[in-house]
């Protein structure tokens, strides 16, 4: 079994950022706009988890099928966008981070089902339904404060 992923980046404090992701354990942490990829690496690194499902590909969708969830806010329209594992449950967390950018909508991609659901935040509902962590990558997936 691996050693748990130190994550190189602060955890959230609860102050309005642009880009966050929660690793498995529930850590909340700040990725800078461009820093997924480095993330990717660290938790990722070259297994070709994606190629396990049909559907989309890509940084954010690995991620989330290791069962990290990223959420963001490009600033350029109302809407906030997560992509995260069927698993995930986050409503509130997904709620308070829309209100803090003052979205009109929530867009949520759920893998590996490929379910997209596009809502308001009174209407944000994500019941977990499947595994939060789709896809093994060898080891704990356990994030830990560097």
């Amino acid at each position: 079994m691996s050693e748990p992923v130190s994550i190189p980046f602060p955890e959230w404090d609860g102050e309005r950022v642009r880009h966050l992701t929660v690793a498995p354990n529930g850590g909340v942490y700040v990725v800078p706009s461009g820093a997924h990829e480095r993330l990717h690496q660290i938790v990722v690194g070259n297994s070709a988890i994606g190629a396990q499902f049909d559907g989309p590909t890509g940084t954010k969708v690995e991620l989330a099928l290791a069962g990290w969830v990223q959420l963001q806010s490009d600033q350029l329209t109302d809407r906030v966008n997560v992509d995260a594992p069927d698993g995930f449950d986050g409503t509130e967390l997904v709620r308070t981070f829309a209100q803090m950018h003052e979205a009109g909508s929530i867009a949520v991609a759920l893998h590996p089902s490929g379910e997209v659901r596009t809502c308001t935040i009174p209407e944000l509902s994500l019941p977990g339904n499947g595994d939060r962590v789709p896809v093994s990558v060898g080891g704990e997936n356990a994030a830990t404060e560097e």
